[in-house]
């Protein structure tokens, strides 16, 4: 006749196990050390076998403790995905996706998309979250990312890609409309041209501009993606900005697209275990589809300068 058994036992059986004692398993499992070790003395009546040597440094599985560890430890990766699934299917007609980027995207490109996708799909709340940082999927910080950068190499993740991560010289309609638009990187010293300040780190967006534009040419030095934007969009100047955020200014016109490195694509990531989840998956294509579909539209060309 099969002993019973909790199901609890196995989280007090791996805790003594990882702990190597009953006062570190206690510690664990929030417990007392009497609790634990009467635990373990019942499971060992129970089963009907020695679990573990009781020696002075702490506690040692026995041959046959041993093999059920190893068996209690799958039992509980089972559970936990058991646990994991049925929220899943709980929360899968509809609910909240977290969608992790950085500020620029954040403000003025997410906008639009989502709003259009709330047209779709009022059921699904997306809550948006904005830091430089890359947000990390496998711990749960977020559901999908929309991120510029490499291909993901991690292979518990899946990524989409939906544009070049390409830049370009741009200035706003009305900076076109009193100076005119520079047309190659010699016309840049004739402009008005927002840079970077001096002590900003290397990267290959500022090393261009360093190496391209002259100080005379100089009408502002902004520090942030954010603060080049601002000034663009005020008709302080040109200056570098991402084609995939310029898609959103309308006010915003294209100059000229100089020689850069490659800096990478823009990605749509999510965690491999969410990637069939429906609420999910269908914010990822929406996006995916709506992005892909603008990928190859510019601010519209200035007047000649």
């Amino acid at each position: 006749m099969t002993p019973p058994f909790d199901w609890n036992d196995i989280k007090v059986l791996l805790a003594v196990v990882e702990a190597g004692t009953t006062l570190g398993a206690a510690r664990m499992l929030g417990a007392s050390q009497s609790t634990v070790a009467r635990r373990v003395q019942a499971m060992e009546q129970s089963l009907g076998l020695l679990l573990f040597d009781k020696r002075p440094g702490g506690y040692v599985p026995t041959p046959e403790g041993q093999e059920l560890i190893e068996a209690a430890r799958s039992a509980s990766a089972a559970v936990a995905r058991l646990v994991a699934r049925a929220a899943a299917l709980q929360r899968a007609a509809g609910g909240p996706v977290r969608l992790a980027t950085n500020d620029s995207f954040a403000n003025h490109v997410l906008d639009p998309a989502i709003a259009a996708f709330r047209r779709e799909r009022s059921d699904i709340d997306v809550e948006i979250v904005a830091s430089d940082r890359f947000a990390d999927l496998s711990a749960g910080e977020a559901d999908i990312a929309l991120r510029a950068g490499r291909r993901p190499e991690q292979p518990d993740l899946f990524g989409r890609k939906i544009a070049k991560d390409d830049w370009s010289i741009y200035c706003s309609s009305d900076y076109a409309g009193r100076h005119g638009v520079p047309r190659s990187v010699a016309e840049l010293a004739g402009h008005k041209v927002i840079g970077v300040p001096a002590d900003m780190p290397s990267s290959p967006l500022v090393d261009w501009l360093r190496a391209n534009v002259p100080d005379r040419a100089i009408a502002v030095r902004r520090d942030s993606v954010e603060a080049v934007l601002s000034s663009l969009r005020n008709g302080t100047g040109v200056s570098l900005m991402s084609d995939f955020i310029a898609r959103s200014q309308p006010n915003l016109v294209f100059c000229f697209a100089p020689e850069l490195p490659d800096l990478g694509e823009v990605w749509l990531v999510t965690h491999e275990r969410l990637r069939q989840v429906p609420r999910i998956r269908t914010l990822f294509d929406f996006l995916s589809g709506y992005f892909r579909e603008r990928r190859h539209e510019r601010p519209s060309e200035g007047a000649p300068a």
